[in-house]
């Protein structure tokens, strides 16, 4: 077995959500910011994860290493999220002001499940350098 396919696999995993985590971050940082009217203010941002891999040519192609995936940050195009506050120095002509489109209860739940996720590729590392180990201390042994 190739081990460094399988310690490959885990890092580009562990990246993928790296960017996943820190994307939230910037997004949950950015959330009360406020938008000076007539002027793009922040746009919240997403990883989008790729694979790259067709199933029907995997199975055909079985025997070469997979594709790492890979992830790209893409603006979510939310809409600004309007709050009446008049006496804002930032406000419009109808006393509203715009901040970004940012949920927090999502981008908490990405966090969280970006954080799960790495720790499970760590996991699946931890189990490869392991297996490895051991396969080595087998073939000193014999």
């Amino acid at each position: 077995m190739d081990y460094l396919q399988s310690f490959a696999i885990s890092a580009a995993g562990m990246a993928v959500e790296r960017a996943r985590v820190e994307a939230a971050s910037l997004n949950l940082a950015q959330a009360h910011t406020v938008q000076a009217p007539g002027q793009p203010g922040f746009q919240p941002v997403r990883v989008v994860a790729t694979s790259g891999v067709d199933f029907a040519a995997r199975v055909d192609d079985a025997m070469n290493p997979l594709p790492l995936p890979t992830a790209t940050i893409e603006p979510t195009g939310a809409p600004p999220h309007l709050v009446q506050e008049p006496g804002h120095p930032f406000a419009d002509a109808r006393g509203f002001v715009a901040y970004p489109g940012v949920d927090p209860a999502t981008e908490m739940v990405t966090l969280m499940a970006a954080t799960r996720a790495y720790e499970a590729n760590v996991a699946a590392m931890n189990t490869a350098r392991s297996l490895a180990l051991k396969t080595l201390e087998i073939g000193r042994t014999a």
